[in-house]
């Protein structure tokens, strides 16, 4: 904050020497400069004399050249004045005290001085934040309190970013508030810091299944419960994972095995047991299948030459790589920011039983289109994948770099 006001007088500082150096100078230059275009005149109009007396033009060119040199001296200027003028203290403070005022009236109406004196406020009240959403929670704490507290923990964590345990704080924090993206950046920083990966490993895959990163993120659950069979939290992040993709019976397996090894008073057990009932049910009643067959992460990101259109919407689809333009399965994504993580499975097969499955192998597209349909090549943009087989999964990147 001291940095900002520091450039804020350094700002008007420099818009009082551009405004005040013209009153000091200006009109002082303003004179010289006349004085310096009558002494030219009056040479070139003594030049003109002088030629005409030497042709017996003129009677009297002494009495000419006299009014002549009167008429200079009543053109000149004087300095003196004008320097003393331009040296008045009260013009000079004058026109500073006016740049202050009109500067910061500008910042007080349109400046983000609200804003800021808020999140100064909420980082100065870290600590109670703290103990009154972590330490000490009741029914009383909201959205609105995490998120304040996330936002004092950014700003001590910019001071200070070198504490692990305050990223995965704000990676947990974010999940709560179901910020994929949030968590996922905060917890990246807090498995490069740690020294014990394992306890960021399990909430890090929670954030990269949010983001659409679901094969690195079972990736992840898997090896930490290889090393920990007994790890509860991959567990439900492991169940979680199933119930996303509606492969009930798989979720109703994993939260069975957290059974298995937890005991029977600890509080969770009543809730999984709960979870198990809601998918024992929506199995029972749902005519939606399980998502089976492959399962493609792509990656996409655009190339710099690609040129921004407001409004342009992405299309991810795959089409048989033996020929067909039609797409088997495909997501629609507006407003994209790239680069972005999603997953392609039969779930999205545009008629259910022409699906990945039902290929040897697929080419995925990623296609950009400014007018919002994706058959409408016009301005818009395309990448794709090289020919993937159908008969396991896979993670790929996609560069969308070649026009339409």
């Amino acid at each position: 904050m001291t940095l900002f006001w520091i450039l804020c007088a350094a700002l008007v500082a420099l818009l009082a020497l551009i405004i005040i150096l013209p009153l000091t100078r200006g009109r002082a230059e303003s004179s010289q400069s006349r004085n310096e275009l009558n002494t030219r005149l009056y040479r070139q109009r003594l030049k003109e004399l002088e030629q005409d007396s030497e042709q017996g033009l003129l009677e009297d060119d002494e009495v000419l050249q006299q009014e002549l040199q009167k008429s200079l001296l009543d053109d000149v200027v004087s300095d003196e004045p004008v320097a003393r003028r331009g040296r008045s203290p009260l013009v000079l403070i004058s026109a500073l005290a006016l740049i202050v005022v009109v500067s910061f009236g500008v910042y007080w109406q349109l400046g983000a001085h609200r804003q800021v004196a808020e999140w100064q406020r909420v980082a100065a009240e870290l600590p109670e934040l703290s103990r009154h959403v972590l330490i000490q929670p009741d029914e009383t704490v909201t959205d609105q309190d995490v998120r304040e507290l996330m936002l004092a923990l950014r700003t001590r964590l910019h001071q200070d970013g070198d504490d692990y345990r305050g990223w995965l704080l704000l990676g947990r924090l974010a999940l709560e508030l179901r910020d994929g993206e949030t968590a996922r950046d905060a917890l990246e920083k807090a498995m490069k810091l740690t020294d014990e990966p394992d306890t960021v490993r399990v909430p890090y895959a929670e954030a990269l299944a949010m983001t659409g990163e679901s094969l690195r993120a079972e990736q992840l659950v898997r090896d930490v419960l290889t090393r920990q069979p007994g790890n509860l939290e991959a567990w439900s992040v492991f169940a979680f994972m199933a119930l996303q993709q509606n492969d009930f019976s798989l979720a109703i397996a994993r939260w069975q095995q957290m059974l298995e090894i937890m005991p029977t008073d600890n509080p969770r057990y009543a809730m999984v047991q709960r979870s198990i009932a809601f998918a024992e049910q929506q199995l029972s009643g749902s005519e939606q299948a399980p998502v089976t067959g492959p399962r493609y992460q792509v990656e996409i990101n655009a190339a710099s030459s690609v040129p921004y259109h407001p409004g342009a919407v992405l299309f991810v689809f795959a089409v048989d790589a033996n020929g067909g333009d039609m797409p088997l399965v495909a997501r629609r994504i507006e407003q994209p920011a790239f680069p972005m993580t999603i997953t392609l499975t039969n779930a999205d097969a545009m008629v259910p039983d022409n699906n990945l499955s039902s290929r040897d192998a697929v080419i995925i597209k990623a296609r950009i289109a400014p007018s919002g349909n994706v058959g409408d090549a016009t301005d818009a943009w395309e990448g794709r994948s090289g020919v993937l087989t159908t008969d396991e999964d896979r993670q790929l990147s996609v560069l969308i770099d070649t026009p339409l």
